[in-house]
């Protein structure tokens, strides 16, 4: 019994080593916390845009319908760690719609960069 809780521990502190960005754990992954996020859109049934920040964007992908999160109240994301990293999305969580609802996240992309628009 006391192995099983040693492995548990050691998972849980494993996982939170691994999130923060800029660590050399982690500096090959593109992470950000949610309470950074300051807009939201539907790209298309699976797919969520997520603005952080001025220039920052990052697509989270979800297998249930994304067009049936109701927009007009309180969407949330929330991370088992804290943080959110492009990667598999595991532990990502989209809440939100009335009735509420939770949808999963299986994948978390940096968002390509649109170009600057020009003038006339």
């Amino acid at each position: 019994m006391r192995r099983k809780g040693f492995i548990a521990a050691a998972l849980l502190l494993s996982a939170c080593a691994t999130q923060p960005a800029g660590t050399s754990a982690a500096a090959d992954r593109d992470c950000f916390r949610a309470s950074n996020i300051n807009g939201y859109s539907v790209i298309d049934d699976h797919n969520v845009r997520v603005s952080v920040g001025a220039s920052r964007d990052y697509i989270l992908s979800t297998t249930w319908n994304a067009r049936d999160l109701d927009w007009t109240h309180a969407i949330a994301i929330r991370s088992s760690t804290g943080w959110i990293c492009t990667g598999n999305g595991l532990g990502v969580e989209v809440i939100g719609g009335e009735p509420r609802r939770t949808y999963p996240i299986t994948s978390i992309t940096r968002a390509p960069e649109e170009p600057a628009a020009q003038g006339s």
